[in-house]
């Protein structure tokens, strides 16, 4: 399953999760409007169109609703023209690839949750924004030898670890809107998933693919998910 149909598969359980949890949220019998613990911190699991990411976060509680977050996460980032083959010994061919690259943007956001006095606190859906620097890290899919920016016959390729000590860093800035539920207690094991868009602009135009097939790309846009856990802390 490539990615953007892991994707489009996650979104439909999310959505279908989110429809059967959200009727169940009112089955509690105490008052609806209470707040979550002042602090948190946890782990994220990403999914955007070029795979999988991991992360993690820290939160505080500014005022009523409103939460103040500290995020960090890094994945890998690809064009969405890659295509990738094996063969029977399972080595990996990406047609006209030039370059691997991670992002790891560290961002800071605010989340707004919403609906407090109307539903009840084991479903708190939310809207978050964020932004900050990000450190892009491009490293070669292929040893260009005779450096005419084009895998040639005989020319090594690299594997997605084997050739990250050949990288440089590229710096920029990103972006993200979502919406989401924390699901749970006010207080102790926490989850939840978010559902929005990132954007990352590069300080330089970052090569994925040979310059033959598509120029360099400054601004990199994808949908995400993430799906976190962690613990609300008095």
């Amino acid at each position: 399953m490539d990615a953007c149909a892991a994707y489009r598969r996650v979104l439909g359980v999310a959505c279908v999760a989110l429809a059967f949890v959200a009727p169940l949220a009112h089955a509690q019998e105490r008052e609806p409007g209470h707040q979550e613990a002042p602090r948190g911190i946890g782990a994220q699991v990403m999914l955007t169109n070029s795979g999988f990411g991991l992360g993690g976060y820290v939160r505080r509680l500014l005022r009523d609703d409103q939460v103040f977050t500290v995020e960090v996460n890094v994945s890998n980032t690809k064009d969405e023209r890659e295509v990738a083959f094996f063969d029977r010994f399972g080595r990996q061919d990406v047609p006209n690839k030039a370059n691997y690259l991670l992002e790891i943007p560290l961002q800071l956001g605010l989340e707004r949750r919403l609906f407090r006095s109307r539903i009840e606190d084991n479903f708190r859906p939310f809207f978050h924004v964020s932004a900050g620097p990000v450190l892009g890290w491009v490293y070669p899919y292929f040893g260009d030898d005779n450096n005419n920016g084009t895998f040639d016959s005989g020319e090594r390729t690299y594997g997605a670890l084997s050739g990250v000590t050949r990288g440089r860093a590229v710096p920029g800035l990103s972006a993200s809107a979502s919406i989401g539920a924390n699901f749970g207690e006010l207080e102790g094991a926490s989850q939840g998933v978010r559902i929005g868009f990132r954007i990352s602009r590069f300080h330089e135009p970052v090569e994925l693919l040979e310059r033959s097939i598509k120029p360099p790309d400054q601004v990199l846009m994808t949908p995400m998910i993430l799906v976190y856990f962690g613990r609300l802390i008095r």
